[in-house]
């Protein structure tokens, strides 16, 4: 993967990063950025399901003041402020088809439309998009532009799972938690190669993304100089069977709790603890409750607002950006 980066970093074409779920998608992305004449430039990051649908034109090409309900200025969207960088879009097969269509005359036409505004306005960005979907076969089923997945696929870059790479663990954590202690201001500790051992025996599901979660636990909660595991990470939630067979009549040992009434009210709920407990257990750091939930400051402001969760901004994280 690393000597693809390189090849690939110096061209313009499009490029597309598939991969598992938490695999280090972003990651890729920001090398080929880094490697690239671009690099100088501006690097963008969006997550396309992160984004509400009634504000994806807005986002994408900006909108000018009173464009919609709410527009009280003039707003500069993911193209401009990628503008002689890189515009990374994950998570691409979560667009709607709609915007699918916007965003492949912006690619072809290297020109957008500002919300509201009457002239259009050249922009010149590198894409690299990434999914962890099979995109041939939501092109398929019609839920994926033909057009755009060729427009977006010229080159593509496949991550394997964690899993089938073990190699790299101790890179990885070398990497990751020279981060994650300055971004939390705490000793760098060395990583055993038992550490490493145990790492290489679990399944790692969540990819990079599960990683970077064991390493922030352990850098918080470990003692001395090297990095601990053996308290700090909690075993893999179970997942339960699609069909576990027909229920029993009249057996109180198999009853089941009721299905929800109202779904989204029962989901907003459940996300909402969620947030309300990485918030406490990073002092409402949003930065670092962001990560713990392997999500960007973008979104899990976005999630804040939305279920209209009373979070103290205590370290001055809610400014636009």
């Amino acid at each position: 993967v690393r000597e693809r980066i390189v090849k690939v970093a110096r061209s313009m074409a499009p490029v597309m990063v598939r991969g598992e779920s938490g695999t280090g998608k972003e990651l890729v992305a920001n090398a080929l950025h880094a490697n690239s004449h671009r690099k100088d430039g501006p690097w963008v990051a969006v997550n396309c399901g992160a984004i509400p649908e009634n504000l994806l034109e807005a986002e994408f090409f900006g909108a000018k003041k009173g464009a919609y309900t709410g527009s009280t200025h003039d707003r500069e969207g993911f193209f401009q402020a990628a503008n002689g960088g890189t515009l990374f879009l994950d998570e691409i097969g979560d667009l709607p088809l709609a915007m699918q269509a916007k965003l492949l005359r912006a690619i072809q036409e290297r020109r957008i439309r500002v919300l509201g505004g009457n002239q259009e306005e050249s922009v010149d960005v590198r894409i690299v998009s990434a999914t962890h979907k099979n995109l041939p076969a939501e092109v398929a089923a019609g839920r994926f532009r033909q057009d755009l997945f060729y427009r977006l696929n010229v080159i593509d870059i496949d991550i394997p799972p964690l899993r089938e790479r073990p190699e790299d663990l101790p890179a990885l954590c070398t990497a990751l938690l020279e981060r994650i202690a300055r971004e939390s201001n705490l000793p760098v500790r060395q990583v055993p190669a038992s550490t490493i051992a145990r790492l290489a025996s679990m399944p790692l599901l969540g990819n990079v993304r599960e990683l970077e979660n064991m390493l922030h636990r352990a850098l918080a909660l470990s003692e001395g100089d090297a990095l601990e595991l053996a308290e700090t990470a909690p075993p893999p939630p179970a997942t339960p069977p699609l069909w576990d067979g027909p229920d029993t009549q009249g057996n109180p040992a198999s009853a089941k709790p009721p299905l929800p009434e109202d779904l989204q009210g029962y989901l907003d709920e459940k996300e909402r603890q969620i947030l309300v407990r990485a918030l406490r257990e990073t002092a409402f750091n949003r930065t670092l409750a962001a990560k713990l939930l392997g999500l960007s400051l973008r979104q899990i402001r976005y999630r804040i607002a939305r279920l209209k969760i009373d979070a103290p901004d205590i370290h001055g994280e809610n400014a636009d950006g």
